[in-house]
């Protein structure tokens, strides 16, 4: 099988609507059989809007990249400048705080391109590691960050509505 290497790009505040639509797709394939209805219904309403996403993407803190094959949207990521928890020790960091891909290319190399993406910019603004939080649920996630030579630091919650959530705290150094 010819399998094309992902086109990483920058998203724009012009890309707001799009973005929006794939971050809620991504969202939805990857979480909504897991979570209670009413607080996932809830957190898309509110967190995968194109005023939402416009507004990220326009703060200084995030950077957002979209994976495309042939002219597919089929991923993106989206760093950000935040304190990280103190268990990630290795300073200054960066959080990876989303990193999604379509489920039908999962194994196309999406996320590997996203993530080296993610990397190449932050070493570029001198950060020395990059730290994520993922569902301790997220079994196929978190093997993909264990791949990534991403180590488990910790623990922190996530409340998605009344879902309290306990995620992993998984960080790595930047070379």
């Amino acid at each position: 099988m010819n399998i094309e290497i992902p086109i990483i790009q920058l998203a724009e505040p012009s890309n707001a609507f799009s973005l929006a639509k794939l971050a809620e797709k991504t969202f939805r394939d990857a979480f909504a059989q897991f979570i209670n209805k009413e607080d996932f219904q809830s957190y898309v309403a509110h967190s995968f809007t194109e005023n939402q996403i416009r507004s990220e993407l326009i703060d200084t803190a995030s950077t957002f990249f979209i994976a495309k094959l042939k002219d597919k949207w089929v991923g993106y990521a989206k760093l950000y400048q935040s304190p990280p928890p103190d268990c990630v020790k290795q300073l200054p960091a960066i959080e990876l705080a989303r990193l999604y891909s379509i489920q039908q290319y999962l194994g196309y190399g999406v996320g590997a391109a996203l993530l080296e993406a993610c990397l190449n910019c932050a070493r570029s603004r001198a950060f020395k590691s990059i730290w994520l939080s993922s569902w301790k649920e997220n079994h196929r996630g978190n093997a993909f960050y264990a791949k990534m030579q991403f180590e488990i630091f910790g623990t922190k919650t996530f409340a998605l509505g009344s879902d309290i959530q306990e995620d992993y705290v998984f960080a790595r150094p930047i070379r």
